[in-house]
Parts: C-alpha cells; sequence; structure tokens
C-alpha cells in the first residue's frame, strides 16, 4: 500500500507541472477518458487457480497516464485493487497495484473504434457528443498477483466510454 502512496503523490505532482506548463507535457487532441467496466475472469492457473468469476472496473486515462479501481469476485474469493500506471491512452496500459490480496500487476487494452479512428484522423469530436454505439469498448486485462498466485487472471469484458 505504501507503493501506491508514494506513486498516486508523484503522479499528482507530476501532472502538476504538466498542467503548469499550459499542458504543452500532455497530447490536447487525445481526450482524457473514463471507461466503465464489467465482463468474466478466468484464473490462469491450471489446477491451483481459484477458478472462474467476474469483475467490475473503473479506469481513467489522458494521453500516457492512466490509473483504476477493480473488484473481482471469484468462486470462493473476492479481491480489490488499485492501480496507477503509464501507457499510450486507453490502448496498452501498463499498470501496479495494491488492494486486499497484496501487491499486483496488469497489462490492460481498451479497444474503441471510434477512439482509434478519431486519433488516427486527427478527427476532434466532443466528448460530449459520443453516442451509445460510440461509447462501447472491449476490455481485455492479465494481472499477476505477488503473494497469491492462485488469483493470476485473465479478463474480458465490455465497457462504456466517458
Amino acid at each position: 500500500m505504501r507503493c501506491i502512496r508514494w506513486a498516486l503523490l508523484a503522479l499528482t505532482g507530476w501532472t502538476g507541472v504538466a498542467i503548469a506548463d499550459d499542458g504543452a507535457a500532455l497530447d490536447p487532441t487525445m481526450i482524457p477518458s473514463i471507461i466503465y467496466s464489467a465482463g468474466r475472469s478466468d484464473t490462469t492457473r491450471t489446477g491451483t487457480g481459484v477458478g472462474s468469476g467476474y469483475f467490475l472496473d473503473v479506469n481513467y486515462a489522458r494521453t500516457f497516464v492512466n490509473m483504476g479501481v477493480d473488484y473481482k469476485n471469484f468462486t470462493q474469493e473476492h479481491a480489490a485493487n488499485a492501480y496507477v500506471g503509464i501507457g499510450f491512452a486507453n490502448l496498452l496500459e501498463l499498470q501496479v497495484g495494491d488492494g486486499s490480496r497484496g501487491p499486483v500487476q496488469r497489462l490492460r487494452h481498451d479497444f474503441n473504434l471510434t477512439q482509434i479512428y478519431d486519433f488516427m484522423t486527427g478527427n476532434h469530436r466532443s466528448p460530449y457528443s459520443l453516442t451509445l454505439d460510440n461509447r462501447l469498448t472491449f476490455t481485455f486485462a492479465i494481472e499477476r498477483y505477488s503473494t497469491h498466485s492462485e488469483l493470476d487472471n485473465a479478463s474480458i469484458g465490455f465497457g462504456l466510454l466517458y
């Protein structure tokens, strides 16, 4: 938990410096996004894993900085985590976190066709004009727990982009 506190402190201080520079360090063409997602989680440990379950997740991404929280409910186990990380918007996120089951690392990918199209074409769509079909997002994540390897999992689900 101490690592998360230091990471959040460093992240907020570093982001404040970037914003004080009139936002030049943050790409203004990339709209910050929040994704609410839910789906299925399956442990990656054959025979020693805790089985299948579901997840609920909220993730924020801005250019190359991201953070999130999630809750996983397996058959016999539960885990709640908070993450901070780096990456390229929602396309690829490397996150570290801490939670109810100790330290965890996560590789996450959120796939939204509208966001990718806007980035490739340079289109500047207002986040307030997105319709439901523009908000649907496919989420994929792989997690590895440092102290509870039986909880290592892969998750797949759908979410809404805001």
